[in-house]
């Protein structure tokens, strides 16, 4: 069985994904194979002929920050980036669940990436849109107007949260949010053994 766990930007999804490591989901990560992925040769040329050698450093690795620059601002170019990469994610994610394991994937564009039918049940993160803004802030790499735009490209939370099997709301306490884990975690385990 294989459920995707999404959320918007600053949601916490990385901390709910070690939640249910810790309890015995194999678990696997979106931005993991994407790390991955940009190393290889066949994608990084895929992208430089669609955004150009201005998004990649001398040495011939991706500069991640221009290319959000570019993407950010142009709707039709974040599209075609996502169509090199996308696929090939998922991909890779088919192929790391086991039929017999419950396996847990983070996939941030579950939603806008057209995927929920590619997965067998819908975890969403949110969190209050104050808290989002100060856990990015902290981390000193977004500001508050990149934030925006980002969240702008996302699909609203009301809209996630209605088209999902489960909801965990993210609000800052870890306890809270460890239970509401192991709660999915169990009904997820039960869903899991039905159809096994």
């Amino acid at each position: 069985m294989l459920a995707g766990l999404t959320g918007n930007i600053g949601s916490g999804k990385t901390t709910v994904l070690s939640l249910f490591k810790t309890l015995g989901a194999r678990v696997t990560s979106a931005d993991e194979i994407v790390k991955r992925l940009l190393e290889e040769d066949g994608i990084k040329n895929k992208i430089r002929a669609t955004l150009g050698s201005g998004v990649f450093y001398g040495d011939g690795s991706l500069d991640k920050q221009k290319t959000a620059g570019v993407v950010f601002n142009n709707p039709a170019l974040r599209k075609a980036l996502e169509e090199i990469i996308h696929p090939a994610v998922m991909r890779e994610i088919r192929e790391f669940a086991l039929p017999d394991a419950l396996t847990i994937a983070e996939i941030p564009l579950l939603f806008e990436g057209g995927f929920t039918n590619k997965v067998d049940a819908v975890i969403t993160v949110t969190a209050p849109k104050e808290l989002v803004y100060e856990r990015l802030g902290k981390k000193g790499v977004f500001s508050d107007e990149d934030i925006t735009k980002r969240l702008a490209c996302q699909i609203p939370d009301e809209q996630k949260t209605a088209n999902s099997d489960f909801v965990i709301i993210n609000a800052g306490d870890m306890g809270d949010t460890t239970e509401q884990v192991k709660k999915i975690y169990g009904l997820l385990q039960l869903r899991h053994r039905r159809n096994v």
